[in-house]
């Protein structure tokens, strides 16, 4: 036996198990063989990346809505603003800069912000469905202020750019070469917050105060 059967076994017995079983003993070595390129994943629930994405935002008080084309984004956009109270003015990511949102109503600067924006509309490069976060990269298309700045910030996500884990996400980071890598890479799980007030959750604090993914089909 060696020390490690003499350590589970002792951790078995003290929460009331039985004998480790052979099923279960393989599973396990297999798990002890988890490498950086074929690493331990947990299982996900069952269903569709978008609808596991969804939940995992929820539980961080970000929202999402779905809509059909990119094309659609800008009247998305101008329904959430209208919704909230927010006037129809919005720092825009150059990403997004050729879509029509003159026709939404929408007053769009294209580029970065200062801090004067109420509404920043940024492009995701990827969401994780795991635990519903955002990675977005920095470059002259996607500014980085846009994403902490403004107190409304929706992001575009690509229905395709959805992964299952984070690690999907550095593996696809490497596949573009050290040329490819941007200065900075942008993990975003939800609005921010904080609960240094009293022990009370507070949004906005350091950042936005809402977080709206439009997921395009």
């Amino acid at each position: 036996m060696s020390d490690r059967d003499t350590v589970l076994g002792a951790i078995r017995r003290g929460l009331g198990r039985g004998p480790l079983g052979s099923d279960a003993r393989a599973a396990l070595d297999r798990r002890q063989g988890a490498t950086d390129s074929d690493p331990l994943l947990p299982g996900l629930p069952h269903g569709p990346l978008a609808q596991i994405f969804r939940a995992g935002l929820e539980k961080v008080a970000g929202t999402m809505s779905e809509i059909a084309s990119l094309d659609a984004v800008p009247e998305a956009v101008a329904g959430y603003l209208a919704g909230h109270g927010v006037a129809l003015e919005a720092a825009v990511a150059p990403s997004l800069g050729a879509l029509d949102w003159s026709a939404a109503g929408i007053s769009a600067s294209i580029g970065s912000t200062r801090g004067d924006d109420l509404t920043g509309i940024s492009l995701a490069w990827r969401g994780v469905a795991e635990n519903g976060s955002l990675v977005l990269l920095s470059g002259p298309e996607n500014p980085t202020s846009l994403n902490f700045l403004p107190d409304h910030h929706l992001v575009v996500l690509r229905s395709d750019d959805l992964v299952p884990y984070p690690e999907h996400v550095w593996s696809a980071l490497r596949e573009r070469g050290e040329k490819g890598w941007p200065r900075t890479v942008n993990v975003i799980t939800g609005p921010s917050r904080t609960a240094d007030i009293e022990l009370t959750i507070q949004l906005g604090a350091h950042g936005p105060r809402s977080l709206h993914v439009l997921l395009v089909d």
